[in-house]
């Protein structure tokens, strides 16, 4: 449905709209208009090329611009941005070669469903026949698989229709990357098309005869159980989740990370992340259960242990992408709708029927997370030197405000957090999606966090393989006076690698790979105008937080980790990551899917 307007209004906005164009004469001055009246307020570029004009014209509009390090920064940062505002509220500028190095951010943009827009600026069309230094004729061939929309742009006319149908495409149905290719003479051609100011369509709800089934279904069902994934989040979905849970007594679990935090971890009815890095808990209480209810999330890897959670013979799956109901698993009702959407038609079609009311789920999920709690912490005291992930992240718990935002990377570091962080009603949603979770990612997400969030404290809690990848973003944070928490998880090694390696059975001499060299990341990082300190003793850790929350700009703590944690599963006998299983004959795969779901 379309937001409706008085005629009287829509006086006002052809006068608004006429008084536009008279201020975009050309197609410099018209994309930085198209942008802001779309609702992009923010640009994350680098420098360079045929960006300048771009650029000129954006910041004649009023939208201010942050330059990272490189390109691929960049984009995450955008990223980090688009995902807390949920729309495209920010977008990425690059000369034509440069968007090459941000293609992990628009694939992530896809796997992740996060809204990114990204406008490259190409040479003039002409030179694409003439062989110019850097021609960026095949830049859009190679973009066009990862997006969601893709545009080249030859006109100055056809500037303000591209950014409105990228903007949308971008930040509607399920989340994805646009991409436009601008060729420099469109920015010196005058234009005289209207830019009209965008206002995003309302999201899909459930077919009301489906959402009558579904309460059939719930009903009927002994145990049922809610898994509510990423997407809740992403359409702004939480509290219409917490009414459901309460109105029926149904448990709620997550998906282990992009659903963190859909509820409270102390609200009674939570009973924690499931899957390979979840919760015990979680995945005892969604095994019991005969109707699961799955909202807004697929049925990954990660979060299924690899598809060998015990599954019910009645599963409901709701989506706002019509590819996710049956993809993986035939549901017994399938419903396309924004999850927010049919949370609210539940509980209203709830609200209007003799619904059956539950009260054992409570006391079933409190005795399943006591069980965890206690298995949790007695595999660690606090005092061990070098210290555990688990004290680490405890400390940080304890520390940091209530509603700080904690950003993993990738591997072990990333599954630590995202377990073990406390998520409390006021917590925000993990920035970085479930799936891509790539190295090098967190501090440029924590710094788009940190400018769309900007009263959040913003921790990037990185492993030490990882900060190699962005460290040189540290001078970013000095530059433009954002501050940001740094905590380095150094456990001298990429922990996850080695583990699969050794899981392999390989050489001692192959998994001697994964070791990594002393490295002074204070020195580097006060090299670059961020205070820091290093930690090696337990006892000096709350302190050190204390500073860092203290400080009045980016600070870095580089903490001594012991590099042999184990990273326990939360489902016995799975190996959670499919490369590390020796492949064996007959198998459906040669990576080893026996006895899971896709079979």
């Amino acid at each position: 449905m379309w937001h409706c307007k008085g005629k009287a209004a829509m006086d006002t906005e052809v006068t608004d709209v006429q008084e536009t164009i008279a201020a975009a004469q050309d197609g410099r001055e018209a994309i930085g208009v198209a942008l802001r009246d779309a609702g992009v307020e923010l640009v994350f570029g680098y420098p360079g090329g045929g960006a300048y004009q771009i650029l000129d014209g954006i910041l004649s509009a009023g939208i201010p611009n942050i330059s990272a390090r490189t390109e691929l920064s960049a984009a995450w940062m955008s990223y980090g941005y688009n995902r807390m505002r949920r729309r495209a509220s920010s977008a990425c500028l690059f000369h034509v070669v440069g968007t090459l190095h941000a293609v992990p951010a628009l694939y992530a943009a896809k796997q992740d469903s996060n809204p990114l827009l990204v406008i490259d600026a190409n040479l003039a069309s002409a030179l694409d026949m003439r062989e110019a230094l850097q021609e960026g004729e095949e830049v859009y061939s190679s973009m066009k698989p990862l997006t969601k929309y893709i545009r080249r742009v030859v006109t100055a006319d056809d500037l303000p229709l591209a950014v409105r149908q990228a903007v949308t495409a971008a930040s509607t149905g399920r989340f994805g990357a646009a991409v436009l290719d601008v060729y420099s003479q469109v920015m010196t051609q005058p234009i005289v098309a209207a830019i009209e100011p965008l206002v995003l369509p309302e999201p899909p709800q459930a077919a009301s005869a489906g959402i009558d089934d579904v309460i059939e279904l719930l009903n009927s069902s002994e145990r049922p159980v809610i898994i509510a994934g990423a997407g809740v989040h992403l359409a702004d979905g939480t509290a219409q989740l917490a009414e459901l849970a309460e109105k029926t007594g149904v448990p709620v679990v997550s998906t282990g990370r992009g659903g963190r935090g859909v509820l409270s971890d102390d609200h009674p009815l939570y009973a924690g992340p499931i899957g390979s890095f979840g919760w015990t808990s979680a995945n005892e209480v969604v095994q019991r259960a005969d109707l699961w209810i799955a909202v807004g999330t697929s049925f990954s890897q990660i979060s299924t242990a690899a598809w060998t959670l015990d599954k019910p013979s009645k599963i409901v799956h709701i989506d706002i992408d019509p590819g996710q109901p049956g993809k993986i698993v035939q549901p017994t009702i399938g419903l396309v709708a924004d999850a927010r959407s049919a949370l609210a038609q539940l509980n209203s079609a709830a609200q209007k029927r003799d619904l059956r009311q539950r009260t054992e789920g409570r006391s079933m999920v409190a005795a399943a997370k006591q069980a965890w709690y206690e298995a949790y912490r007695s595999r660690y005291d606090g005092s061990e030197k070098p210290m555990t992930q688990m004290h680490l992240i405890d400390v940080l718990n304890a520390e940091l405000p209530a509603d700080a935002i904690c950003i993993g990377d990738s591997g072990s570091n990333a599954f630590f957090i995202s377990r073990g962080r406390h998520f409390g009603a006021d917590c925000p949603p993990v920035p970085n999606g479930p799936r891509y979770q790539s190295l090098g990612a967190s501090l440029p997400i924590a710094i788009g966090t940190k400018l769309a969030l900007p009263d959040k404290t913003v921790v990037s809690f990185h492993g030490d393989g990882g900060f190699y990848y962005d460290l040189m973003e540290l001078a970013t944070l000095t530059h433009h006076g954002i501050k940001v928490i740094i905590v380095i998880d150094n456990n001298g090694c990429l922990m996850a690698n080695r583990s699969g390696m050794a899981s392999l059975g390989m050489r001692e001499e192959v998994a001697a790979w994964t070791e990594l060299p002393p490295t002074d990341f204070v020195g580097v990082a006060a090299g670059m105008g961020v205070d820091g300190e290093r930690v090696e003793h337990p006892e000096d850790l709350a302190a050190a937080v204390r500073r860092a929350l203290d400080a009045p700009g980016s600070y870095l703590i580089d903490v001594a980790t012991d590099p042999d944690t184990r990273l326990h599963r939360a489902v016995p006998n799975v190996v959670p990551i499919l490369s590390d299983r020796p492949a064996k004959k007959g198998q459906h795969t040669s990576i080893g899917l026996e006895g899971s779901w896709p079979w």
